[in-house]
C-alpha cells in the first residue's frame, strides 16, 4: 500500500481537501506556536510520532520523563490516505520531537510541522537517518537493524532536550535494544540457510526483511502493481502462475491487510501446490510490541526452512 507515486496521485486528487486541511492545521498551529518547547511546566519532553513502532521506542527511553502521542495507533488506519485533524495539529504543535517515517509514507506529517512555525521543534525523519532516498522501500521497520539506529538517535537527541536525564535515557535505550537484539541475530541465522531462493510476495511490504535473510524477490512488477492499487499485466500475471506451478520460489509473502481478487488467486494457487505462504501486516497489531510484531513474522520463515531441512 506504500510507495511515493499512488501517494503523489492521492495527493492531487485529494488537492482541494488536502489545501482546506493544511490551511486549518496552520491557524491551529498558529495559536499554539507560542507555547515553549523545551522548557515545560510539567518537566517533560512531549513527542508525536507518526507510526506505532517509532512512538513505542520513544516510551521505553523515556520512562516517566516523557508524554508520546502516536498518530496512526489502529491498524484501519492507512498512513498514506490519513489527513491530519485539529487534535493532531495540536500535539505536533506543543511537540518537542516529531518522528516520521518519510520517503513519501506519512507526507501529511511533513505539512503539518512545515506549518508550524516553532523552530524548536526537531523532526526526526527515519528515512534520512537510513540514508535512503526518495523512490526507495519505505518499510524501513522491517529492516532489523532500523529500530536500533532509531533507538540510539532518539537517546541522544532527548539527552539533549534534557541533559540532567541523559544517563538514564542511555540505560533505558540500552535495554530496548537487548529486546530488539534477536532480530537481526535471527535474520543473519536465516540467511545462512536461504540458499538465496526466489520468493514471491503480494507487495513490497516485507521485502527489506526478506533481503536480510538471504532471499531473492521474484514478482516485483505483480507486487507494485498491488501496491499502486492497479491491476497486474497478463504478462505478469502469467510468470507468477509458473513460478508457483513449477515451484520456483521457496513462499509466498501475503499482506493480509491489503487483499485483491489477483492476490487470492495466487494465495489459492499457491496452496494448491504446496508452496507455502508466509502472512504479514504492514501495520503493527494492537497489544503486540514491535519485537513480538517482526519476530512472529520472521518465525514463519523460520518454520518454513526447518520442513526444508527435515525434507
Amino acid at each position: 500500500m506504500s510507495r511515493l507515486q499512488l501517494g503523489k496521485r492521492k495527493f492531487w486528487r485529494r488537492g482541494l481537501l488536502t489545501l482546506l486541511a493544511v490551511l486549518m492545521v496552520g491557524v491551529t498551529l498558529s495559536a499554539c506556536s507560542a507555547a515553549p518547547t523545551t522548557k515545560r511546566a510539567d518537566n517533560q519532553i512531549h513527542v508525536v510520532a507518526t507510526l506505532g513502532f517509532y512512538g513505542e521506542a520513544a516510551k521505553a527511553i523515556l520512562g516517566d520523563r516523557g508524554q508520546v502521542t502516536t498518530v496512526i495507533n489502529s491498524p484501519s488506519i492507512d498512513a498514506e490516505s490519513y489527513e491530519p485533524d485539529v487534535k493532531t495539529a495540536k500535539k505536533v504543535a506543543k511537540a518537542d520531537v516529531v518522528i516520521a517515517n518519510g520517503l513519501g509514507y506519512d507526507s501529511w506529517m511533513d505539512r503539518v510541522v512545515a506549518a508550524n512555525d516553532d523552530a524548536q521543534t526537531k523532526k526526526l525523519t527515519i528515512g534520512t537517518l537510513m540514508g535512503k532516498k526518495t523512490g526507495d522501500n519505505p518499510h524501513l521497520w522491517t529492516d532489523s537493524t532500523t529500530m536500533v539506529k532509531v533507538t540510539r538517535h532518539l537517546v541522544a537527541q532527548f539527552s539533549k532536550l534534557d541533559p540532567s536525564q541523559a544517563a538514564a535515557f542511555k540505560r533505558r535505550g540500552i535495554a530496548y535494544e537487548k529486546q530488539l537484539a534477536v532480530l537481526p541475530r535471527l535474520a543473519k541465522q536465516l540467511a545462512e540457510h536461504s540458499n538465496h531462493q526466489q520468493v514471491a510476495v503480494s507487495e513490497p511490504v516485507f521485502d527489506l526483511a526478506l533481503s536480510a535473510m538471504g532471499y531473492r524477490i521474484s514478482d516485483g512488477h505483480f507486487a507494485q502493481s498491488i501496491e499502486e492499487d492497479s491491476d497486474p499485466t497478463p504478462a505478469d500475471i502469467t510468470k507468477l502462475q509458473n513460478q508457483i506451478k513449477q515451484r520456483k520460489i521457496a513462499f509466498f509473502v501475503e499482506n493480509t491487510q491489503n487483499t485483491s481478487k489477483n492476490v487470492t488467486a495466487m494465495v489459492n494457487l499457491a496452496k494448491k501446490y504446496n508452496i507455502p505462504i508466509v502472512k504479514v501486516t504492514e501495520t503493527m497489531p494492537v497489544n503486540q510490541s514491535y519485537r513480538t510484531w517482526m519476530l512472529k513474522q520472521y518465525q514463519q520463515v523460520q518454520r518454513i526452512q526447518a520442513k526444508e531441512g527435515q525434507s
